[in-house]
């Protein structure tokens, strides 16, 4: 009779996946998830190990929808398949780590549903139970992710705070560059909301240098895009198209998700440049791919964007859904600017409609987080 493979080391190369995972090496990530796979049919019964690889099997294809979105399984799917496994988590003697997990992926989840009050309750449980984790590396990127979602409710303080905090510990291993680069976007991003655009703007280039260091063809299209979105806040807009331009290109060969979301930064570009015959173009193009990934919220953001300046129109379907979404902060940014615009071709009362959504959005944002 064959020996069955202890579950002790099916749980150490677990431990090495997660690894991979967390440093989004996917092609190392796909080959030992493989070898796992196959092994898992030879371990010796032992149900937390089985708990473990299924919470690292989600968390896997989290990272195949930030990197590569037409691989990925539909990662609904693949939750509820963990969720079957909760009362199991419940009625087992697990260890607080499979917790931690569980709660830390599912708030991973939640945020990029744009569920973000979800996300944060997920995050505080997950929070309760960092005491149980050892590795350092692991809880930086538990604080990455909540300066991440902080960031996004414009908690800005906070924001720093955390991103600070994995900064720290990404800093002091150098096989975490990545990681390193990623904080000083979200920090870079905070600067911009509490309008340090020269801070951000120093934070950004170095970033880019760093970046440049690594072979992430993601990581460098990233850091050209987070730069143009600066020099946009700062009205350099040919400085600002040339290094959107430079992240869309990089994004297109990389297939990246991100495509959208370059073709309307870049659209707003030319908006402001007044060349409304290629933002019409880049509208054409950006609609196109967002529905390929059903990329709804940057489809609604493009609409808006048509629907102000190029035709002067309602956009108030558009904006619902944003609102609807709860992504207030992207609503309260476009409404100010339309207001703006408005109030600039003599459009008053439109002008006034877009101010009074401005300050709903930012009730409701403040209110949220």
């Amino acid at each position: 009779m064959k020996q069955k493979i202890p579950s002790e080391n099916i749980a150490i190369k677990i431990n090495d996946w997660y690894s991979m995972i967390r440093r989004n090496q996917v092609t190392d990530a796909e080959f030992i998830k493989a070898e796992i796979q196959q092994e898992l049919e030879e371990m010796e019964e032992n149900q937390t190990v089985l708990l473990y690889y299924s919470l690292i099997d989600f968390r896997h294809n989290l990272m195949l929808k930030d990197m590569k979105p037409n691989d990925a399984i539909d990662i609904s799917d693949s939750l509820s398949s963990i969720e079957t496994k909760k009362e199991d988590m419940q009625n087992t003697q697990v260890d607080e780590m499979i917790h931690y997990y569980y709660w830390f992926f599912k708030g991973m989840y939640e945020f990029k549903q744009h569920h973000f009050n979800t996300a944060i309750t997920c995050y505080k449980i997950a929070e309760k139970k960092l005491a149980s984790v050892d590795s350092e590396e692991e809880k930086a990127e538990f604080y990455y992710k909540l300066s991440e979602i902080y960031y996004h409710l414009r908690q800005n303080y906070i924001s720093m705070n955390y991103a600070t905090m994995a900064l720290d510990t990404f800093k002091a291993h150098e096989t975490l560059i990545e990681k390193e680069i990623y904080c000083y976007f979200v920090i870079a991003g905070n600067q911009v909301d509490t309008m340090k655009y020269k801070d951000a703007l120093t934070t950004l280039q170095s970033a880019l240098l760093e970046a440049r260091k690594t072979d992430n063809n993601h990581l460098i299209a990233a850091a050209y895009f987070n730069l143009g979105n600066c020099y946009f806040y700062l009205k350099q807009f040919s400085e600002s198209y040339e290094h959107i331009l430079k992240s869309l290109s990089i994004f297109k060969k990389e297939n990246s998700r991100h495509i959208p979301k370059a073709l309307f930064q870049l659209m707003y570009v030319c908006l402001k440049q007044e060349n409304d015959t290629e933002a019409l173009s880049l509208y054409e193009q950006g609609i196109e791919q967002a529905r390929s990934i059903n990329d709804k919220s940057h489809e609604a953001q493009l609409n808006i964007l048509r629907k102000i300046y190029l035709e002067h129109g309602s956009a108030e379907e558009d904006f619902k859904y944003l609102e609807d979404k709860g992504l207030y902060a992207d609503v309260e940014e476009l409404a100010f600017d339309a207001a703006e615009y408005y109030n600039k071709i003599g459009k008053l009362d439109e002008s006034v409609q877009f101010y009074r959504k401005t300050i709903q959005a930012m009730h409701m944002n403040k209110k949220g987080s």
